[in-house]
């Protein structure tokens, strides 16, 4: 087995190669550890669910392709790792890895493109630009293969002037940056920005439901490839594990019921719709007519005060005819009054 020392490598050369091939699959191991968790519990949910079992059988083999495709990839990323420090290389695993890469990615934005149909109600003019995106980013990805087939058969460099990794990632990038956007407006949409940002519930439903991971992860790996930045490793093995983590957790979701029915985004939330008609009912509510046991109660109070007022005019009379005439106009007083009341029981 051939040395370091064997090939003049320094101290410093041999850290270089840790750092860019190590270091890397040790981090893409952690975020496998990840998926692998999510990956499971997306199973529980699809098996505990009550949905149609060819639903269920169709996503259940979607999220384990790219679960083991994700697997395989860790695998020969550290069998490509150790003969990175054997100075050696082996193209059938480099092939096969990229295979595999190219096919998770692919399913992934597939995925992501047919909820952004789900959510817009199937409508295809929405969808059709990510799906010109996915189509473009596809043949990108084969002629990277053709490049990469013809370098080894004619052992020589590419001449192609272009560069079809720049365009691949560009269309991974586009791909999911428009279903992210598309599906960001439909939710705020249907559900207000107030809402969706005051809860839990509705955060979560803006990260998962919007792949906003996915895309992010994808423009700092277009960034620093373009850049030529030495953390180019570090964003690459990440996207390996968010490409199969970002359409699981959205299967996830909606086997678990946690997602809204699909013909609710074709309509407004059912809070928004309380809201109106409650606003609606307090209005009919301060414009109704008055009680009628209210009025009864202030006629009959009208009444009572009436009467009142008649006898005290009746005993003020009584008393000033009882001073000027004697016994005699009181008696005639009396009967006066008398007349009041029996006049104002009348009334």
């Amino acid at each position: 087995m051939s040395t370091f020392e064997d090939y003049g490598l320094t101290v410093a050369d041999v850290q270089s190669i840790m750092s860019i091939s190590l270091h890397p699959v040790i981090f893409e191991a952690f975020c496998h550890g990840i998926y692998t968790c999510i990956f499971f519990l997306a199973l529980y949910y699809i098996i505990e669910s009550t949905q149609p079992m060819r639903k269920r059988m169709t996503l259940a083999s979607i999220i384990t392709f790219l679960w083991f495709a994700n697997t395989v990839i860790l695998g020969l990323q550290w069998k490509l790792t150790e003969f990175n420090f054997d100075l050696t290389g082996d193209i059938p695993m480099t092939i096969a890895a990229s295979v595999l890469r190219d096919l998770s990615v692919f399913v992934a934005d597939l995925i992501l493109v047919w909820r952004c149909w789900v959510l817009y109600g199937g409508s295809f003019k929405v969808i059709a630009i990510p799906a010109l995106c996915v189509i473009t980013e596809t043949i990108s990805a084969c002629m990277i293969l053709v490049a990469f087939l013809e370098d080894i058969l004619h052992n020589t460099e590419s001449t192609s002037r272009t560069n079809w990794t720049l365009v691949y990632y560009s269309m991974t990038v586009a791909t999911n940056s428009l279903c992210t956007i598309l599906i960001l407006f439909r939710i705020v949409r249907v559900s207000g920005l107030g809402a969706s940002l005051k809860t839990y519930s509705g955060i979560i439903e803006i990260l998962i439901e919007s792949a906003a991971m996915y895309a992010i992860i994808y423009i700092a790996l277009l960034i620093a490839y373009a850049d030529h930045r030495d953390c180019l490793p570090y964003p690459m093995v990440i996207s390996y594990s968010i490409t199969g983590i970002a359409p699981t957790l959205i299967i996830a979701r909606v086997m678990a019921g946690q997602s809204r029915p699909d013909d609710s985004w074709s309509r407004p939330s059912l809070p928004h719709m309380r809201s109106d008609v409650l606003s609606s009912t307090e209005s009919l509510q301060f414009a109704s007519a008055p009680n009628h046991s209210t009025q009864t109660t202030s006629a009959s109070t009208g009444h009572v005060t009436a009467d009142i007022d008649l006898e005290a005019q009746a005993q003020e009379i009584v008393e000033k005819t009882c001073e000027q005439d004697g016994d005699e106009g009181g008696t005639e007083a009396v009967a006066l009054a008398s007349g009041h009341k029996l006049s104002a029981g009348k009334v």
